[in-house]
């Protein structure tokens, strides 16, 4: 016997085409969708698959998915490994029993499983489809049942011929939804086999009815079979991936839960002991515990898969072209919203103490985003209004913004501790100027890609400190402003959710103006070095004489060159680079809470920094005199890692520098 895992080969070849394109017809006006059901049904009775056994093994990631406005950083918090003995007989029986289960945490938690989300999908969910124990989706119509004929409609996709030794295997895909699109059920594309109106991919997410827990934002569930012995399509792979959100408050933080599934080594045929049926559906270990040997360590495999997959990605994009406007995702449609806690309450030298109240609202294809914010010293009100529109895989909107802007591209240190030094002595390490702009864009997203392009009016206004530190002191705010114009912006960005990518971003400002150019590009990653591993980061910005100000490029101190003068390194024109390795160490954790419960990972190891910088911006603070800079530093990553601590020594000058923050993954939540 061998299982062929011909699904590989049917979506390779099948590329969804324009489905809101295509005629919908309902299930029972479909006869390859009526002969599918039926087969369904007829597989679930006593003349069918008589019994078969095989073995699922599982890789179960908890993580948290924080957006960096180019792109998610995603940070596993607890990863399980679990390896299922299943078995299947008619009429309609499954077993599953867990024969092995090792698990690990990155980050303190409290997480519990839901049951069925250590085991695989059996009988790829029958008339019903019920998730999370019932808790998350709970009896929606399989769209390939009786019921399912009526409530869901179909529409006709690609013909995939996939030739074998033993014959040629025709493939057929249909997208599903909902006749009724606020109701709850299912929406996605079905791949059926012509011949055996057996169901060989099932990838699809579910509509805003569907689902039972309010933090739950989406669900993608993908189910691939795979042709046995010439006759039957049993499980091969499978994936589940949940992503949850505070109802009531949009941050730029979610959860992903995901259960990546691959069942092999069917055995077909060979009758089962009696009993074996009897008792939960799911059977065996209820604790980490079995004593199977596991080749490869966890964190290596953890390391080696992302949760925030590709294909779920591409379904939650099909899907809302499929459903034409209408809602998607469980969480409510107005929530409180906020880019980090300093969007409700920060301190800097120009507005002192701000505070600040946003939303966020949801409906069909449009979305749109306020937040109105004023500082308590200088009583200047700040604020952002934007309204935007999907488009299949593209978003096209208008946003009207007059905010405060930092001169630097990249943050220095987290929103929270700048606060706090500001408040306590007045080092506050952002350059202000007040942006006003009014601009359309349009962005694109392709997998681990983003292209974007804006176009509009801005200015930007020289500002003043009104905040005075407890200590008394007041550092001044330099004058960075310009005259407006009209401005062209791109950006492309390539990011994984493991951190690594690159990012390229030009623009054209003062249009009907003082024209300027600007182009900046920066990249990172990471690779394995035996027991440690090397990362790396370089950047490069070069723009025109006649640049602002507030669009020149700093660097130097805090999170850049430690050791070199806070951002004495600036002009139009920059390179940056730094090299580093790191080592995995025990370090006690602090007993705080669960800190001291969960064995924490944290990092140490050495590093090399260089800047350059060249090129006068008039009437600004800093000079670009062609000076460059090294820095050998060492950096410690601890506990998860929550915090960072760096120190570094200029190479030329001697000089060290120190710095202690929380780690900049999370940065965007404070």
């Amino acid at each position: 016997m061998r299982v062929t895992p011909l699904v590989l080969l049917v979506l390779a070849a099948v590329v969804p085409a324009a489905l809101h394109a295509q005629t919908w017809q309902r299930g029972h006006d479909v006869p390859l969708v009526v002969a599918a059901t039926a087969a369904r049904q007829a597989r679930d009775t006593a003349d069918g698959l008589a019994s078969w056994r095989a073995t699922a093994t599982g890789l179960v990631r908890f993580a948290s998915v924080i957006e960096h406005g180019q792109g998610p950083i995603e940070r596993v918090i607890r990863a399980d490994e679990l390896q299922v003995e299943v078995y299947g007989e008619a009429p309609n029986r499954s077993k599953q029993e867990i024969v092995a289960w090792r698990d690990t945490s990155f980050l303190p938690n409290t997480v519990v499983y839901h049951r069925d989300h250590l085991g695989i999908v059996a009988n790829d969910f029958g008339a019903t489809i019920r998730l999370g124990d019932g808790d998350e989706v709970r009896d929606v119509l399989h769209p390939l049942s009786p019921g399912g004929l009526v409530h869901y409609e179909f529409a006709l996709g690609d013909t995939t011929t996939v030739r074998r030794a033993d014959g040629t295997l025709r493939v057929v895909m249909f997208a599903v939804r909902p006749v009724d699109r606020e109701g709850p059920g299912t929406v996605g594309t079905l791949y059926l086999d012509v011949e055996r109106a057996a169901l060989v991919r099932f990838r699809f997410t579910f509509t805003a009815a569907a689902y039972r827990d309010r933090t739950v934002s989406d669900i993608t569930v993908v189910l691939e079979n795979t042709f046995i012995e010439g006759r039957w399509w049993l499980p091969w792979r499978q994936a589940i991936a949940i992503r949850r959100e505070t109802p009531w408050l949009d941050l730029p933080l979610s959860t992903m839960l995901r259960a990546d599934w691959e069942i092999a080594d069917y055995v077909v045929g060979e009758p089962h002991p009696p009993g074996r049926f009897t008792g939960a559906a799911l059977a065996g270990l209820r604790r980490p515990g079995g004593a199977v040997v596991w080749g490869t360590p966890l964190s290596a495999r953890v390391g080696n898969e992302a949760a925030t997959t590709e294909d779920r990605e591409v379904m939650q994009r099909l899907a809302h072209e499929q459903m034409e406007g209408a809602r998607l995702g469980g969480l409510p449609a107005l929530r409180i919203r906020g880019r980090g806690a300093s969007d409700f309450l920060q301190v800097n030298r120009v507005q002192g103490v701000a505070l600040g109240l946003g939303t966020r609202w949801e409906r069909g294809r449009w979305s749109g985003d306020a937040h109105l914010g004023v500082g308590l010293s200088d009583e200047r009100m700040t604020g952002r209004l934007e309204l935007m529109r999907s488009v299949g895989s593209a978003r096209v909107g208008i946003s009207l913004s007059r905010i405060l802007r930092d001169v630097g591209s990249v943050p220095t240190q987290s929103g929270l501790l700048n606060s706090l030094r500001t408040l306590v002595d007045g080092t506050d390490n952002g350059d202000w100027t007040l942006v006003e702009e009014l601009v359309g864009h349009a962005s694109l997203n392709s997998g681990s890609s983003r292209v974007t392009v804006e176009a509009g009016w801005q200015e930007g206004r020289s500002v003043t400190a009104a905040f005075t530190a407890l200590d008394g002191s007041q550092r001044p705010n330099p004058a960075l402003g310009s005259d407006g114009g009209g401005i062209i912006r791109g950006m492309i960005v390539r990011r994984l959710p493991t951190g690594s990518g690159w990012t390229v971003h030009g623009e054209v400002g003062g249009l009907g103006a003082a024209r300027w150019q600007r182009i900046e590009a920066a990249a990172s990653g990471d690779a394995s070095a035996g027991t440690g591993a090397i990362s790396w980061r370089v950047g490069a910005g070069l723009a025109s004489g006649s640049v602002p100000g507030w669009r020149g490029f700093v660097a130097g101190g805090r999170a850049t060159l430690p050791g070199v003068g806070y951002r004495a390194l600036a002009g139009r024109r920059i390179v940056t680079g730094e090299l580093g390795w790191h080592h995995p160490f025990d370090l006690p954790a602090p007993p705080l809470g669960r800190l001291d419960r969960v064995p924490l990972a944290s990092r140490l190891g050495p590093f090399v920094a260089i800047g350059v910088a060249g090129g006068q911006i008039a009437g600004t603070p800093w000079q670009g005199d062609g000076r460059v800079e090294s820095v050998l530093g060492l950096r410690a990553d601890l506990w998860g890692p929550l915090l960072r601590i760096e120190a570094g020594v200029s190479l030329r000058t001697g000089k060290m520098g120190l710095t202690f923050d929380v780690h900049p993954d999370w940065w965007p939540l404070l």
